[in-house]
Order: structure tokens, then C-alpha cells, then sequence
């Protein structure tokens, strides 16, 4: 489902390098509060006998936004638009990596280069870390959206996302995604401490004001 935010995430590297590098494993932490705070762990792995520069990746931001009715999300349309990002950094060990972000109109980019070698059949973790201005909020409810994909093959993905709020909906579950494929991954909390439910808790609210609006217009008629 994507009703309330697409984040849009996707590890791009150059793509001559497809057959000759791979992630072994990629972990993401999100925190999601009044912006969410993302941090990938990422084990790049060289599958050549040579050794291998990555050169510049990119992970891509974009927003995907509901209309509201006062505070309240609708699930019907939606607009897309760039991603405000702050206090990002790259790093390896004690190695810091030039990063930066650009913003495209409707989708941001940020960027961050790797021109230390990976060892023949060697492995290098980068940590890339920022805060986005991508959480949907209303009244009761808050989520994020967003998918994580790649032109080289993921082979373990960990996804860990938490909040004050408590969580009462989670989405997506995909321990691994090929090359050139993308996964999708939502959380909603709540102020209210919900059991986790079948479905977006914001839908649910419009479900039940529409309800009980049918139902105070069928007892008035009936007066």
C-alpha cells in the first residue's frame, strides 16, 4: 500500500560493476518520529580477484503526500515532491566519505563517493546516515513509506523501524531482492494503543466516521 508517503530509496551503483560486486548484507534502522532518522549499514562484497574502487552511489528520497481534510490524511490522490535532508554523513571504521544531497523537483538525491578499493573477493561496510523530512502525520496516526531496490543483488536486507508511538500496522517482509528489483516496506503508529491491525489505521478511522455518519443520517431519517 502506498496511500500516505513514498520514500523513494533506490542504491544505485554504476552499473559496469553489476557482475563484479555485490551487497552481502544491507541493514536499514529507521526512527520514526517528528522526521525519521535512517541508517544503513551496508556490506559491499568484491567478487573479483582485482581489487575495485565503487566510485559514487546514490540513494534516492522522494515524497508521496495524501490530501487532508483539516489535519487528517484522505486516501484519495496524491502529490509527489522532493525530500528535505539533514545531518547526513557516510563513513567506514575511521574513514569519512564526501556525501551531499540534491534536490530534482520531485525527487531528491543524495550522494555519497567510495574511492577507497575493496580487496580482491574482500568486503567494505559503509554506514550512511541522515534525517528526512518524509513521516506523514496526523492526529492519532503517523507512517512512512518506502522501498528499498537495487541494480546489484541484495543478498540479506534487515529492516528494523520503531517510534514513540506504538506500532499498529507493518508491511513488507522481503529478506532478500534481487538485482533491478524493488521491495516495498510501511509502518504506521499511533498515539492509541492499538493491536496491530489488518490494514492503515487511518483508513480504518474514515471507515468509522463514514459509518457512524450513515448511521446518524438513517436514525434522523427515521425521526
Amino acid at each position: 500500500m502506498r496511500f500516505l508517503i513514498l520514500l523513494l530509496i533506490l542504491l544505485l551503483i554504476p552499473a559496469a560493476q553489476g557482475a563484479v560486486l555485490e551487497i552481502s548484507d544491507m541493514k536499514i534502522t529507521v526512527h520514526v518520529a517528528e522526521k525519521a532518522h535512517f541508517k544503513y549499514e551496508i556490506t559491499l562484497r568484491n567478487l573479483i580477484d582485482k581489487p575495485l574502487v565503487p566510485g559514487v552511489s546514490e540513494l534516492r528520497l522522494q515524497k508521496v503526500e495524501n490530501p487532508k481534510f483539516l489535519i487528517f490524511p484522505i486516501p484519495i490522490g496524491e502529490r509527489r515532491g522532493e525530500v528535505d535532508v539533514e545531518n547526513l554523513k557516510a563513513y567506514s571504521g575511521n574513514m569519512n566519505f564526501k556525501s551531499y544531497y540534491e534536490k530534482h523537483g520531485d525527487y531528491s538525491s543524495i550522494y555519497y563517493e567510495i574511492w577507497y578499493p575493496i580487496e580482491p573477493l574482500g568486503e567494505r561496510t559503509v554506514v550512511v546516515e541522515f534525517d528526512a523530512d518524509i513521516v506523514e502525520k496526523g492526529l492519532l496516526f503517523k507512517s512512512i513509506t518506502f522501498p528499498v531496490g537495487s541494480d546489484i543483488e541484495v543478498r540479506n536486507l534487515q529492516i528494523s523501524i520503531s517510534s514513540d508511538w506504538n506500532l499498529c500496522y507493518r508491511e513488507g517482509d522481503a529478506k532478500s531482492i534481487p538485482a533491478n528489483h524493488i521491495a516495498f516496506f510501511t509502518a504506521e503508529f499511533s498515539m492509541l494503543p492499538l493491536p496491530s491491525l489488518p490494514t492503515r489505521g487511518y483508513v480504518l478511522f474514515w471507515i468509522t466516521v463514514l459509518a457512524l455518519a450513515l448511521a446518524v443520517l438513517f436514525v434522523i431519517r427515521r425521526l
